[in-house]
């Protein structure tokens, strides 16, 4: 008789299991008592649940039970694409488990001489398993995978029926656990970008889609030119400038998702008709949010600044953090006003060699490159007024 079916109460088993499942929309913490019941209950070592990229090459978060961390982490780092049933498993049916020993070419004496084997699974007395791709949307995939001891034995056809008798219902918490964590992740979203910047601003989703415009920043999109705000993409007019801009969006996106909080992002100028800028300021938003149930929660703000705002700046607050010289904090602000030197220069009663010659000490004592790098110090730095 199969291992399953030697379960005291089999029904019984299969009812709690389902409840179990059920309990995680709410509350995914409950995702690791889930995988141990799991394991337990089927007469198996340990089990795994893998919320992975689309392309199921790269392991963003999981739920394990008896597996020690220092080879788990070994097998997210390297060994998830060693594993020799991979390859076919991407190729087979999604939506159902399968068995290692009857449902894939690679014969068990073939994995016993694979690395993954001899250098992972072979000290863990793991020789069998059961896994599969149980739910995929276009910003994850969930694979479950379950193992055995060669004491244990293989996973039968019968055990498999029973495992696949259980997806349906882990596809439909995860789908529902996914709707719960993407509300809540684009609310803190929006809460997290409008709290730290007082700028209008722009919030793109993980497929880099505006999701949310605030007034301000929707009133000046419609009196620009150089701008497009459409449902599926923000892009600019100038293919250059635009070019720039997607590459920015791309890598705070992935900043964003993988929980990078030491990139702040970068500035773009955007020249206007008038001969004037906007400038756009790109940030990674990462909204605190359980992942296993829902998408990474990976968001990007995109802040517009216009210098006719006239954004504050403390003229003592940027002497004392930087030294520059009365002549160099003007020129510095003026710069937030106009993009030109000369006109800089015409502003302030001073030559045009004279507004260079303060530039580069400026960028010296700011440690700055150039005037998008000057502005952006300028905006989100301490001597800002907010």
């Amino acid at each position: 008789m199969d291992s399953i079916k030697k379960s005291t109460n089999f029904v019984q088993v299969r009812g709690r299991l389902i409840e179990n499942i059920y309990s995680t929309i709410t509350d995914p913490a409950n995702w690791g008592s889930l995988i141990r019941e799991l394991a337990t209950s089927t007469n198996s070592r340990s089990a795994r649940l893998l919320v992975m990229n689309p392309d199921a090459d790269r392991v963003i978060s999981s739920a394990k039970y008896n597996i020690d961390d220092s080879y788990h982490r070994q097998y997210v780092d390297h060994y998830v694409n060693a594993c020799p049933w991979r390859p076919e498993l991407l190729t087979k049916e999604r939506g159902r488990l399968y068995s290692t020993y009857l449902h894939f070419s690679c014969r068990q004496s073939d994995y016993l001489r694979t690395e993954f084997y001899n250098d992972w699974a072979r000290p863990q007395d793991i020789h069998h398993g059961v896994c599969g791709t149980i739910y995929q949307d276009c910003g994850r995939t969930v694979q479950l995978l379950v193992q055995r001891t060669e004491d244990q034995g293989y996973f039968s056809e019968t055990d498999t029926t029973f495992f696949n008798g259980l997806v349906p219902h882990l596809q439909h918490a995860l789908q529902l656990a996914g709707q719960i964590v993407d509300s809540r992740a684009r609310a803190d979203a929006i809460e997290i970008a409008s709290r730290n910047e007082t700028m209008p601003f722009i919030l793109l989703d993980f497929l880099l889609r505006p999701i949310y415009c605030n007034s301000d920043a929707e009133a000046l999109i419609n009196a620009e030119s150089t701008l497009l705000l459409k449902k599926e993409q923000l892009r600019l007019i100038d293919r250059v400038k635009n070019l720039h801009l997607q590459r920015l969006l791309q890598k705070c996106l992935s900043a964003a998702d993988s929980r990078n909080f030491h990139t702040a992002g970068g500035m773009l100028e955007v020249p206007r008709l008038d001969n004037s800028n906007l400038y756009l300021w790109v940030k990674p938003v990462h909204p605190d949010v359980p992942i296993m149930s829902g998408r990474p929660a990976g968001y990007v703000a995109v802040y517009l600044y216009d210098p006719k705002s006239k954004i504050p700046i403390d003229r003592e607050r940027l002497a004392e953090l930087y030294a520059l010289s009365k002549a160099e904090i003007r020129v510095a602000i003026e710069i937030l006003d106009t993009p030109d030197p000369a006109e800089v220069a015409k502003r302030c009663c001073i030559s045009l060699h004279t507004v260079r010659s303060h530039l580069k000490a400026i960028f010296s004592k700011t440690n700055t490159r150039n005037q998008a790098d000057l502005v952006k110090q300028l905006l989100v730095g301490p001597a800002r007024r907010r």
